[in-house]
């Protein structure tokens, strides 16, 4: 796996991923409750989006922002990195969410709502790019749960069918996000160890992978907004 950063952006994943397996060791069950460790994940993401902008972009005031309210077709959304344009709104929205316990029993419950988020989102800003980074554990890490299996192929099956929005009429398509990443890290080693082939073995020919994820989305919005300079 390529942990090293995206091609236009300046942060190492690598450090990401040590800094979240250091968390996670010194507190298994407070990794999962707290917030410090999933926003390592969101500080990875903001970064790489905010070396990306260029210096244009950042003249006329735009900027990426954790956690803006942003108001769906229902309902306001604490989104978790947004870019946002002074003057007309989230260019690009990604929500990211960790699993860390009760794996096999919640994955239908989060999907249905991770795809409703999507919908909503649409509705308002059907020209947005939207992605979202989804990250679980290789093993359950809940005492006496260790051993069980968990079925990422099935679940990186799932997450493919929700992404890879295209064509010209991309505005009219509804629930499905333009980019996804699926991440999978076995936590007991050290560093910590992305299983990227684990998924690329189930969804051969989609690229899922968070490595790649910051340039998948840019790349998707630069081939749509060929008149705004916002993305290097």
């Amino acid at each position: 796996m390529n942990n090293t950063a995206s091609k236009g952006g300046t942060v190492d994943f690598s450090r990401c991923l040590v800094d979240m397996g250091t968390i996670y060791r010194a507190d298994p069950v407070k990794a999962v409750r707290g917030q410090a460790f999933i926003k390592c994940l969101h500080s990875y993401f903001i970064a790489e989006l905010d070396a990306r902008l260029t210096p244009q972009a950042k003249k006329r005031g735009i900027f990426v922002k954790a956690e803006a309210t942003i108001l769906g077709s229902h309902k306001p959304k604490d989104v978790d990195v947004s870019v946002i344009d002074p003057d007309n709104g989230p260019l690009m929205m990604i929500g990211v969410r960790s699993q860390m316990s009760s794996v096999g029993k919640n994955v239908l419950t989060y999907y249905e709502g991770i795809v409703g988020e999507c919908i909503s989102l649409q509705d308002r800003f059907p020209m947005s790019t939207i992605g979202y980074a989804y990250l679980m554990p290789l093993k359950p890490i809940k005492e006496g749960k260790e051993h069980e299996a968990v079925d990422h192929p099935r679940f990186a099956k799932l997450y493919a069918s929700i992404t890879g929005r295209t064509g010209q009429d991309y505005k009219s398509i509804r629930g499905i996000y333009d980019q996804f990443a699926y991440l999978v890290v076995d936590f007991d080693q050290v560093p910590p160890r992305v299983r990227d082939d684990i998924v690329q073995a189930s969804v051969p020919g989609i690229d899922l992978r968070t490595s790649t994820f910051i340039d998948r989305m840019v790349d998707t919005f630069k081939s749509r907004m060929l008149f705004m300079d916002v993305f290097a």
